[in-house]
């Protein structure tokens, strides 16, 4: 099954394809956060690069967030696009845990932080046992302290993502977790669409894939301009 993978809930967007081998070819943006300008020449390339055409295309594998706002909203609004022009389904990938998937070898928790602001990351744990992935706690918007009181003692810890680069974020956590935090180097923590495109195709073949009018992003929380927005409708109250 031909799957074509996006990614774009991080700053650089990406899209991938993983084929009836199995194999993944993966191309990711030189430009940060230029999803809007940059997502489809990536498709072309990566289709390209394949050998291959949009016609042989059996499925999309959407990165669904959470992350940037806009970037989820650029990755599933043309992940539903391209499946309704297709009449193909839809792969809602849960973000943190393709994420996760990278590290499936380390051999202790993985933990994905990304920096949602407003003191709070965007977080969720793993273990990998016998190939299998285990939810340590679900994603959602933790303040650090939240997340901390989840991992201390629990073993080692490698984290990923976005909120390794925060100075006070890492801090936080070095300080905490102590000898057993481990940090991602910096070309290894961040999602691509690797890992969408295999676990996109894993919930292809399970049969949880869905059609274009279904598919929707995972935010966690409200955007800041929809909290402005209510606090504006409260205040004419």
């Amino acid at each position: 099954m031909n799957i074509l993978a996006i990614e774009t809930t991080a700053a650089f967007a990406s899209a991938a394809i993983i084929d009836k081998d199995e194999f993944v070819h993966e191309v990711i943006s030189e430009g940060n956060f230029t999803h809007l300008q940059n997502l489809i020449p990536l498709v072309d390339q990566v289709l390209e690069e394949c050998d291959m055409k949009l016609s042989q295309i059996e499925g999309i594998a959407v990165s669904r967030g959470p992350g940037s706002f806009t970037g989820i909203r650029i990755g599933m609004s043309t992940a539903k696009a391209l499946a309704q022009a297709l009449n193909v389904k839809v792969a809602e990938v849960p973000t943190l845990k393709a994420m996760a998937l990278n590290f499936y070898n380390f051999g202790g928790i993985v933990c994905p932080i990304l920096d949602a602001r407003r003191n709070q990351v965007y977080s969720a744990a793993y273990t990998f046992e016998e190939d299998e992935q285990v939810e340590l706690y679900p994603e959602g918007a933790y303040f650090l302290d939240e997340v901390i009181e989840k991992l201390a003692g629990k073993g080692p810890v490698i984290f990923i993502g976005d909120g390794v680069s925060n100075d006070a974020i890492r801090n936080g956590l070095e300080g905490a977790i102590g000898r057993e935090a481990f940090f991602a180097a910096s070309d290894k923590r961040i999602q691509t669409a690797e890992m969408v495109a295999v676990l996109g195709l894993e919930i292809h073949k399970a049969g949880g894939a869905v059609s274009y009018v279904e598919a929707q992003p995972e935010y966690l929380r409200k955007s800041e301009a929809e909290r402005n927005l209510e606090l504006k409708k409260c205040g004419q109250k």
